[in-house]
C-alpha cells in the first residue's frame, strides 16, 4: 500500500505516521503544503510539483496580514498548484491520511474524486480543526476580545467542515473532547495516539532544586501565568523547585531541555492526558503533570482503551499535586518510568503505524468506534471554567441556542445552556 500522509505537520505527528506505517511494509510520504516552523521532520518528496507548492504556501503563511495583495495571490497560485499535486498524488498513492481537518485542495470535489477512485481516506482530527470555537482558547485566547459575531460564524464553518469531511472520507478519527459536531461515528483518537520514538530514558538531574520545564506554545493557552504563580507559592513555603520554560524554540531544543529537567509541567487547561509536549517528555522518561477539567472521567471515556500515565488533575489542585511530586522523587520516576514505558510500546510509531494500517484497510475492532450522543465535554481547551461559561452564555444570549451548531444533539445542547447558568459540568 502506498500512504500520502498530508498536507500539513502537527507536533511530529505526520512524520510519526509516515514512518510507523513504513516500518509495517507500507510506502509512505509525508507531503506537506508548508514547512513547519518548529523543524519536526526534514524529509522530502523529490517532485517538483510539490516543492513549488510548499514554497507558496510557506511565502503565503510568512507574509504579513497587512498585504492582502501578496497573500491573495500567494493563496491563488497555492491553490492552483495544488490540483496539480492532487493529479500527482492520485497516480502515485493507493491511500490518503489528511491531518488537521485539511486535504489537499480543502474542496468537497476532491475527496469525492478519491471516493470514486477507489481510494481509502481517512481524516485524523487533533484539537483545534475540530473543537467548537467558543470553547476554544487557541481560536480567540483569553486576553484578546471575544468577537461575538466571528465566533458565530467560525462555529458555523466549523460544523459544516466536520459534517463535510465525515459524510466524504472513508472514516474520521477524533476525540471525544473534540468530537461536539460530528453526526456520524468516529475512531476513538486513544485507538490511534501521538506515534513518538522513545529514547533511552535519561537520568534525572541531581541538584537538590527541581527542575520543572514548561514549554508553552501560547502562554495564554497554557495557563502559563497561573503556573508561574503556583511555583511561586510553592517557592514562598519553602520548596526548592525552579521553573524553566523554553518557547518558540526548535524541537531539537525542546528535547535537550526535557533530557535536562526532573519534571515537565504541560498546561492548566487541558481536554486530553497526554498532547504532544507531554508525548515527548514520557519519550525522555520524563513524569508529566498536566490539568484540566475533564482530569476526572477521562478513564471512563476511554472505555478500555489504554490511557497515557501522566499526572492528569483538576486545574484548581495543580499546587497540591505538584508539591506532592516535588516532595517525592520516587514517585517521579516510577511516573516518568511508566510513560516511557508506554510510548515505547504503545505509542510507539510502529505500534501506532500497524492500527493506522488497520483503518486504511478497513479493519477496525468495534470497541475503537463512538458514537456522537457519547460526546458530553463541556470545559474546552485553553479556558478556565469561567471564561468557557462566560463565551457560551454571551453566544446564546445574543443569537441563540441555535449558534452553538448542536441542533442535532439535543441533549449535548440542553447540557451546555444549563453549564452556561452556572450548572456543573
Amino acid at each position: 500500500m502506498r500512504v500520502f500522509v498530508g498536507p500539513l505537520e502537527v507536533a511530529g505527528i505526520g512524520a510519526g505516521f509516515v514512518e510507523g506505517l513504513r516500518a509495517n511494509g507500507a510506502s509512505a510520504d509525508l507531503v506537506c503544503a508548508y514547512a513547519h516552523r518548529f523543524a519536526y521532520s526534514a524529509q522530502a518528496v523529490p517532485a517538483r510539483i510539490v516543492r513549488w507548492w510548499a514554497h507558496w504556501g510557506t511565502r503565503r503563511a510568512a507574509l504579513p496580514a497587512s498585504r492582502p495583495v501578496a497573500k491573495g495571490f500567494a493563496f491563488g497560485l497555492q491553490q492552483l498548484i495544488g490540483w496539480a499535486v492532487l493529479a500527482w498524488a492520485v497516480r502515485r498513492y493507493d491511500a490518503f491520511v489528511f491531518l488537521y481537518g485539511e486535504t489537499i485542495t480543502n474542496t468537497g470535489l476532491e475527496l469525492n474524486l478519491l471516493r470514486w477512485l477507489g481510494k481509502r481516506t481517512v481524516v485524523v482530527f487533533v484539537g483545534s480543526d475540530a473543537r467548537p470555537p467558543y470553547i476554544d482558547g487557541g481560536w480567540f485566547p483569553a486576553d484578546r476580545p471575544f468577537d461575538l459575531d466571528a465566533v458565530r460564524l467560525a462555529a458555523a464553518r466549523q460544523q459544516r467542515k466536520v459534517t463535510r469531511l465525515e459524510r466524504q472520507a472513508s472514516l474520521c478519527v477524533n476525540a471525544l473532547a473534540t468530537a461536539h459536531f460530528h453526526r456520524r461515528r468516529f475512531v476513538d483518537w486513544f485507538a490511534l495516539g501521538i506515534p513518538r520514538a522513545a529514547q533511552a530514558a535519561a537520568p534525572a538531574p541531581n541538584g537538590t532544586t527541581l527542575r520543572a520545564l514548561h514549554s508553552p506554545s501560547h502562554p495564554v493557552l497554557k495557563g502559563t501565568a497561573r503556573i508561574r504563580a503556583v511555583v511561586e507559592a510553592l517557592r514562598a513555603k519553602g520548596v526548592a523547585i525552579e521553573l524553566v520554560t523554553i518557547e518558540g524554540r526548535p524541537n531539537a531544543e525542546v528535547m535537550q531541555a526535557l533530557r535536562d529537567c526532573d519534571l515537565a509541567i504541560d498546561q492548566l487547561y487541558s481536554d486530553t492526558p497526554m498532547a504532544a509536549f507531554a508525548t515527548e517528555a514520557a519519550s525522555v522518561g520524563r513524569a508529566v503533570l498536566i490539568g484540566g477539567y475533564n482530569a476526572g472521567r477521562v478513564a471512563a471515556d476511554a472505555s478500555g482503551l489504554p490511557m497515557p500515565p501522566t499526572r492528569f488533575v483538576h486545574p484548581d489542585s495543580l499546587e497540591t499535586a505538584l508539591e506532592a511530586l516535588a516532595a517525592d522523587r520516587a514517585e517521579r520516576e516510577r511516573l516518568g518510568a511508566q510513560a516511557h514505558a508506554f510510548v515505547a510500546g504503545h505509542w510507539s510509531p510502529a505500534a501506532v503505524g500497524a492500527r493506522l494500517l488497520c483503518l486504511l484497510r478497513d479493519d477496525i475492532p468495534p470497541v475503537w468506534w463512538r458514537e456522537p450522543a457519547q460526546v458530553t465535554h463541556l470545559h474546552g481547551c485553553g479556558l478556565a471554567e469561567d471564561a468557557a461559561r462566560d463565551r457560551v452564555r454571551s453566544l446564546i444570549d445574543r443569537f441563540g441556542a441555535g449558534a452553538l451548531q448542536l441542533d442535532d444533539k439535543p441533549a449535548l445542547r440542553e447540557a451546555f445552556i444549563a453549564f452556561a447558568k452556572g450548572a456543573a459540568a
